[in-house]
C-alpha cells in the first residue's frame, strides 16, 4: 500500500509541474503578443527548399525565446525567397513571412537557445517586428540547398550573409 502512495504522490507531482510549465509559457506568450504586432502570414512559397526553423529570439536578448503567435515551436519548415520576402511555411504552425521590408541583416551561427549544430550550419535572419529586433534561426541540412537559398536572398532581397 505504501509503494502505491509513493507512486500517486509522484505522478501528482510530475502532473503539477507540467501543469505549471504550461501556465507559465501560456502567460508569456500573452504578454509578448500584447506587446508584439502580429507578424505576416505567408502565402504558398515556390521554390521552396526543406528545412527547418529552429527559433526565434529576441536579438538583444538571445537566451529569450519569442513565443507570441507560435514562434516558440521549432519544426520542420518549406523556405523560400520572393520579392516580398522570406517565406517559412512551418509544419503544425503558423506560416511566417519575414517581409523583405522588415529584414535587416542575415548571417550564420553554430547555436541557438537549444540548438548546437557544425559551424556555420545555422542561417540567422535578423529582422524588426514592431520596434523590437529579432533573430529567426533556419537550418538547412543540405549544403548545397544552403547555397541556393542564401544565393536566392543575396539576389532577390540583396542581403548579404554576414
Amino acid at each position: 500500500m505504501t509503494r502505491e502512495i509513493i507512486g500517486a504522490i509522484a505522478i501528482s507531482l510530475v502532473a503539477l509541474v507540467a501543469a505549471l510549465v504550461f501556465f507559465s509559457n501560456r502567460s508569456l506568450r500573452k504578454a509578448q503578443e500584447a506587446s508584439l504586432p502580429e507578424p505576416s502570414v505567408a502565402s504558398s512559397a515556390t521554390d521552396a527548399i526543406a528545412g527547418f526553423y529552429v527559433s526565434t529570439v529576441f536579438a538583444q536578448s538571445p537566451l529569450k525565446r519569442v513565443w507570441a503567435y507560435g514562434l516558440g515551436g521549432r519544426g520542420k519548415a518549406l523556405l523560400s525567397v520572393s520579392e516580398a520576402g522570406v517565406v517559412i511555411e512551418r509544419q503544425g504552425e503558423r506560416d511566417l513571412l519575414i517581409e523583405a521590408s522588415q529584414l535587416i541583416a542575415a548571417t550564420r551561427a553554430s547555436a541557438t537557445i537549444d540548438k548546437g549544430v557544425e559551424r556555420d550550419g545555422l542561417l540567422v535572419l535578423l529582422w524588426s517586428l514592431g520596434d523590437e529586433e529579432l533573430a529567426t534561426h533556419l537550418r538547412i541540412v543540405a549544403k548545397s540547398q544552403r547555397q541556393i537559398f542564401e544565393q536566392k536572398l543575396t539576389e532577390v532581397l540583396g542581403v548579404e550573409i554576414g
